[in-house]
C-alpha cells in the first residue's frame, strides 16, 4: 500500500511539474525583457554583469551578464536601479603571497557611482526595452 501511494504521489509531482510554467518562459511571469550595450569610456564593456533592482514593492533584483558589451534580461516593470560591475586584469601586476606562483591581480573599474552607490535609474513600462549604458570613469 505505501509504494502505491509513494508511486501515485510521483505521478502528481510529475505532472505538476510539466504543467507549471518554467521561470524566464513566455510572458505570462509578467517581466519585461530589457536589453542593450554598456561601454565604459566609449568601448563595450568586455565582461560584467548588470543588475536592476526594484524601487518599489518586494525590491527584486535581476541581473544578466554583460558580454562584449551587450546584455539581455528579464525584469519587473516599474522603477529601477541599474548596477553594473566589472573586473579586469591590471597589466604587470601579479600575487606572489604563494611561494613559486605569480597570479594576475584583477581590478574592478567600474566607479562605485555606477554599482554600490549607484545613480543609474530606468523605469521599465514596455512589452520590450532598449536601453543602453554609457558609463564614464570621470
Amino acid at each position: 500500500m505505501q509504494f502505491a501511494i509513494s508511486r501515485k504521489l510521483w505521478s502528481l509531482l510529475a505532472v505538476a511539474c510539466f504543467l507549471s510554467p518554467l521561470p524566464g518562459c513566455g510572458s505570462s511571469d509578467g517581466l519585461v525583457l530589457v536589453s542593450g550595450t554598456v561601454t565604459f569610456d566609449g568601448a563595450p564593456v568586455a565582461d560584467g554583469t548588470i543588475q536592476f533592482r526594484a524601487l518599489e514593492g518586494d525590491q527584486k533584483a535581476y541581473a544578466s551578464s554583460i558580454v562584449d558589451g551587450k546584455y539581455e534580461a528579464r525584469v519587473e516593470p516599474g522603477p529601477a536601479a541599474v548596477e553594473v560591475r566589472a573586473s579586469r586584469i591590471v597589466e604587470g601586476k601579479f600575487d606572489e603571497s604563494n611561494p613559486g606562483e605569480k597570479t594576475p591581480v584583477g581590478e574592478m573599474y567600474i566607479p562605485e557611482k555606477y554599482n554600490s552607490r549607484t545613480e543609474l535609474k530606468i523605469t521599465v513600462e514596455s512589452d520590450k526595452l532598449d536601453e543602453n549604458f554609457d558609463l564614464v570613469s570621470k
